[in-house]
């Protein structure tokens, strides 16, 4: 299994620092946060984001909250400035990253706490899952069968796919280039076309109004988002964040 850590900086010395501790790893340094890069499933991914960076090319927080939004690998950052304390609990409180690291620890303490985040998220599990539950909606591996309050619904293997993509990053804002590359494993404007296609026909398969979607909801001029009920209030925040600039 590929073992991917994006460095979010352009701080050459860092991203050397890393290949030599983290042998096993693939360490891809970019200047800018890489999306598409995140949502590979068949991967274990790592992102680590340098502050000092960050802020000293004037980056917005929305892009934090977008990163935690898309990313549910472990998420760290790492600096050298010294940090205002109202700084630090928004990385753990607002943003939801998992751990702060300081570029003053020795290589040992360093490599320690990253690789307790990845064996966090990533230990091996005993038995994987037979039933996928989200709300009404239930997908059954096993039968390869699927309910909506348990109404069993008659969909295609490409829209079977689909819909479990959805519901496996639940509330995770999604382009449709990472949609394409996670279900039909390629980017081409021909596959990107259809995507709105397939997810009209999810609605009108799973929603109670396909024109009013409450799950498979549209994010303007970013992608999608597959919600769960009770995060149905949080959703007007979301859109703000996310929103481009015009």
């Amino acid at each position: 299994m590929e073992k991917s850590i994006l460095l979010i900086s352009d701080n050459a010395n860092l991203l050397k620092r890393l290949k030599q501790m983290m042998t096993d790893w693939q360490v891809i340094s970019s200047p800018t946060y890489l999306p598409d890069f995140l949502l590979n499933r068949d991967s274990q991914t790592l992102m680590i984001l340098d502050l000092d960076h960050f802020f000293a090319f004037g980056h917005r927080n929305e892009t934090l909250f977008l990163m935690r939004q898309q990313f549910r690998g472990p998420l760290l950052a790492i600096h050298r400035k010294k940090l205002a304390l109202a700084v630090v609990c928004d990385i753990f409180g607002r943003f939801h990253f998992d751990e702060l690291l300081s570029l003053e620890m020795a290589d040992r303490e360093l490599k320690a706490r990253i690789q307790q985040r990845i064996w966090r998220y990533y230990q091996p599990h005993e038995e994987s899952r037979e039933v996928l539950n989200t709300g009404q909606l239930q997908v059954d591996f096993q039968h390869y069968m699927i309910t909506v309050n348990g109404r069993k619904l008659t969909m295609g293997p490409v829209d079977f796919r689909l819909l479990v993509y959805f519901m496996q990053h639940e509330n995770v804002v999604l382009t449709r280039a990472q949609i394409a590359e996670g279900v039909w494993r390629n980017g081409r404007d021909s596959t990107l076309r259809s995507i709105d296609s397939h997810i009209s026909k999810l609605r009108k398969l799973i929603e109670d109004d396909a024109k009013h979607p409450q799950w498979l909801k549209t994010v303007r001029g970013f992608g999608y988002i597959f919600k769960s009920l009770a995060e149905e209030d949080t959703g007007e925040q979301l859109t703000a964040i996310i929103k481009p600039n015009t």
